[in-house]
């Protein structure tokens, strides 16, 4: 498979609509070529940043609590009351629905201006999960941690170290280039018993940094916590996955995996991360 094909099929493999066949050429390819692998990144990146942008917001309950009781108070009794009273009432309700539509709409311009300036730090969450979720090839397959970091050199704009567990059934399986928002990640992939276990490393944003050196922050943002033998670990659940992330060094080790969410929060919890 040459470039030209590769290009041409390139937002069908990101959107996961090749076949199988075709998607495992083509990842050979993206393995051994700079150029598409880096374009391939960059596209997957774009099309995660519209899908997160484009996502339809909920009208919130007090709006449609309003709307319900603005509509409640118009006449239905014809006789009594005349269609231009009705007609006025209508466009009294009308004028509420807008008014507070205007204020939603610019809330989520904000909400959307404060994304794309990375004041929503946490959407790294839904990135992780993705990441895992994936279940791309690894881009070199070793069980030597040492081999994985030394692959990842001049590769990501920081130093990746791998992760220590206590646990001796965790066993490293490969690592492979990855991306969380416009940044380049490591994706480390590790096996526990029949589990799947992904660690994602990655530089955070300032506004990142902030919300997790800030306990209000984080239980503003939905982040919860859980001590295991003396150590609490900031964790957030969605979509039925637990994503525990910590802080090392500079760097951001977000984990989350098909293990239950106890034993994934006791493994991160008794994990090291060697300088």
């Amino acid at each position: 498979m040459d470039c030209r094909v590769v290009q041409k099929h390139l937002s069908a493999y990101v959107d996961g609509e090749l076949p199988p066949s075709a998607t495992l050429e083509l990842e050979g390819h993206l393995s051994l070529c700079a150029p598409c692998a880096l374009q391939w990144r960059f596209m997957g990146s774009v099309k995660s940043e519209l899908r997160r942008q484009l996502a339809p917001a909920r009208a919130p309950t007090y709006l449609r609590l309003q709307v319900q009781h603005a509509l409640a108070a118009v006449p239905h009794d014809e006789d009594e009351h005349p269609a231009s009273h009705t007609w006025m009432m209508f466009l009294a309700v009308a004028a509420s629905v807008v008014l507070v539509t205007g204020a939603l709409v610019g809330t989520d311009r904000n909400a959307t201006q404060a994304s794309l300036t990375g004041t929503n730090p946490l959407d790294v969450v839904r990135e992780v999960i993705d990441r895992h979720k994936d279940r791309l090839p690894a881009e070199i397959s070793t069980p030597v941690p040492e081999k994985a970091t030394s692959w990842f050199r001049d590769k990501v704009g920081f130093r990746v170290r791998s992760v220590e567990f206590a646990e001796p059934s965790v066993h490293l399986e490969g690592a492979r280039m990855s991306q969380v928002g416009s940044n380049q990640a490591a994706k480390l992939s590790y096996r526990v018993g029949d589990s799947l276990l992904t660690v994602v490393m990655f530089t955070p944003s300032h506004a990142l940094e902030q919300v997790l050196s800030s306990d209000s922050q984080l239980q503003h943002m939905g982040v919860q916590r859980m001590r295991f033998s003396g150590r609490e670990v900031p964790y957030r659940t969605l979509q039925g996955y637990t994503v525990p992330i910590v802080q090392d060094n500079g760097i951001v080790y977000a984990f989350t995996g098909d293990l239950d969410q106890q034993s994934l929060l006791k493994l991160v919890a008794n994990a090291r991360f060697p300088h």
